[in-house]
């Protein structure tokens, strides 16, 4: 289950620099709506982990090597003068301390057992609908190297997925290839 073991390697990377008690960070989804992005709102500086998808090397072959696509939306609404969205104070950190230190940690770290992460782009954003002066984002995105293989689960026959808990798959339920 690779995204389920990168989540929290990448949250763990992340709070090395932004702890708990100064910065929330949760999951989102890749875009937010106007009702989503008003509850990040309240709990700024806020960090967003957003799952994009994953980018197949086509060149594997029993082994998927993939590069796993992911999204950080950093938030910052001031609360002083417009300037300091940016540059921070003494009292709050700016967008832009946010931006350089999360790339710093993203950029080229290794995941233990999994591979190394590399930013792709990072740039501002602004949430569609969405009109509050104090309030500034970016995003980065960034890849994690990996590889995946489904062949230890030797996956043959329905029995095969259900000796691993695929737990959606009911035994009971009638074959919805036979018919009623």
């Amino acid at each position: 289950s690779p995204i389920r073991t990168i989540e929290p390697l990448i949250v763990a990377r992340l709070r090395l620099a932004f702890p708990e008690k100064d910065f929330s960070l949760d999951r989102i989804p890749s875009v937010l709506t106007v009702k989503e992005f008003e509850q990040v709102l309240h709990q700024p500086p806020f960090l967003g982990l957003s799952f994009l998808g994953i980018k197949a090397d086509p060149k594997s072959g029993r082994i998927l090597q993939a590069s796993m696509r992911w999204r950080l939306v950093l938030v910052v609404k001031a609360s002083r003068d417009l300037r300091t969205r940016f540059s921070g104070d003494a009292h709050e950190i700016g967008l832009d301390a946010m931006t350089d230190v999360a790339i710093a940690l993203l950029q080229g770290a290794s995941l233990p057992g999994i591979g190394d992460m590399r930013v792709t782009s990072a740039e501002a954003v602004y949430a569609e609908g969405w009109s509050d002066d104090a309030t500034v984002l970016n995003q980065i995105d960034f890849e994690v190297a990996y590889s995946t293989s489904p062949a230890p689960f030797k996956l043959v026959t329905v029995a095969d997925l259900q000796a691993i808990g695929v737990t959606w798959l009911n035994p009971d339920s009638p074959d919805p290839d036979q018919g009623p």
